[in-house]
């Protein structure tokens, strides 16, 4: 089954020694944590000459960024999904899949091929109307040179609930007074790991 929705988030960048001091500022604020820890996997696919990567780093509209991601079980439990951005918004679809392609095509893109693989570790909150959720211990491994690099931030992201309509406190949601910014992972990972295009 694939579902779409539409998606309303905000990300916040800390260097990984603010992890405690981050997740007391949540629990202060009466958010819970709603799952276990994880541990998340996501290879990355793009074209040759890395189009999806350029259309982020440049801004360009539509854009997308097409991954299989796993959570703990990274033999049976993959998901093939899709980040979409264009003149609506933003969007993400997901479907269930039994292996990791060797290739994606795209009605887009073309041709993708897996170029990066990205862990990393992941806890999560919510006050019910938003939902938090704090990623460390980033690492990088790019599936053409073989190359690992490590991250050196702590990603808080704030999103809506999947059961919640739109509404305009994810946008006023602020932590330690920062605005949110525009962070990657998967274009941190390819800065990081000296990416070169497949043969």
């Amino acid at each position: 089954m694939q579902i779409k929705s539409k998606r309303v988030e905000n990300k916040y960048i800390f260097k990984p020694n603010y992890k405690y001091k981050v997740i007391n500022e949540i629990l202060n604020r009466g958010y819970i944590e709603i799952f276990q820890e994880r541990v998340i996997k996501s290879v990355y696919f793009d074209t040759k000459n890395l189009k999806c990567y350029s259309d982020s780093v440049e801004g360009n509209i539509p854009r997308k960024k097409i991954r299989v991601r796993s959570y703990d079980d990274f033999i049976s439990d993959l998901t093939l999904e899709e980040k979409e951005v264009n003149t609506s918004g933003r969007f993400k679809k997901a479907k269930k899949i039994s292996s990791v392609p060797y290739k994606i095509i795209d009605n887009g893109y073309g041709i993708l091929y897996p170029v990066i693989e990205i862990i990393y570790k992941r806890k999560y909150f919510s006050n019910k109307l938003i939902r938090l959720t704090l990623d460390y211990e980033v690492e990088y491994k790019s599936l053409n040179s073989g190359i690992v690099a490590k991250s050196d931030s702590l990603i808080l992201e704030s999103k809506l609930s999947d059961n919640i309509l739109y509404n305009e406190e994810i946008n006023n949601f602020k932590i330690f007074g920062l605005n949110n910014v525009s962070f990657s992972k998967y274009k941190e990972g390819i800065n990081l790991s000296t990416f070169f295009t497949i043969d």
